[in-house]
């Protein structure tokens, strides 16, 4: 007789903290990517950063009205929230402080997303468009991704080229957003003119000075 595999139902789960508590509905609950903190979104127009571990919050509110959704950027030393007053909102994850200028739908914002190397933001909004921002300037870096109606969801491709949106027209959309090099093209010269390297192993050492030629050569 063939024997049946049954899942393992733990039943004795506790909450691991004291709640974490708003002043309205959360609609929003996500980890850091090092899973010591978790960042809040909620109706009564904040969000909250808490240690994961004690369930105390670390930071003063986040003041954005009706935040529908709050993420950590990838290296985990931003947060990023949408709101029904149609903006996004860069804020320290360490201060809970504002570091860019507010990125500006028309009308409120339904989806935000960090580019995998955490310098660029997008978001979705009922204005049916999403935006490409500099996360570093709150600066548009693209022309609007239009849809027919609302756009619901937009994220990044896991090589950050390309973003899918999601919309209420009945219809998903890939778009093409390459690479901005300039950034990396300035710090190459930079480290160019720099008197140390690092070398294959990782090690910071002082570059040596160039040869001379002389006629003996």
């Amino acid at each position: 007789m063939r024997e049946v595999l049954k899942p393992y139902v733990r039943t004795n789960s506790k909450p691991l903290t004291s709640p974490l508590v708003h002043q309205d509905k959360v609609w929003s609950a996500v980890f850091s990517p090092d899973g010591t903190r978790v960042v809040t979104a909620s109706l009564d127009k904040t969000a909250r950063i808490w240690d994961a571990a004690r369930g105390k919050p670390l930071t003063s509110p986040m003041v954005h009205e009706e935040v529908g959704r709050a993420v950590f950027s990838p290296d985990g030393m931003r947060v990023v929230t949408a709101g029904s007053d149609g903006t996004a909102r860069v804020w320290d994850a360490a201060t809970g402080l504002p570091l860019t200028r507010p990125l500006e739908h028309q009308l409120g914002v339904r989806s935000i997303a960090f580019s995998p190397d955490g310098t660029r933001i997008v978001t979705a909004s009922e204005d049916r468009t999403a935006r490409v921002w500099d996360a570093a300037t709150g600066l548009p870096l693209t022309s609007p991704l239009k849809h027919q109606v609302g756009v619901v969801s937009a994220t990044f491709s896991p090589d950050g080229t390309r973003i899918v949106t999601a919309s209420e027209d009945q219809t998903a959309r890939v778009w093409d957003v390459p690479l901005d090099t300039g950034p990396l093209d300035k710090w190459s010269a930079v480290a160019e003119r720099s008197p140390f390297v690092l070398t294959d192993q990782g090690v910071l050492m002082r570059r040596l000075p160039p040869r001379v030629q002389t006629h003996s050569d």
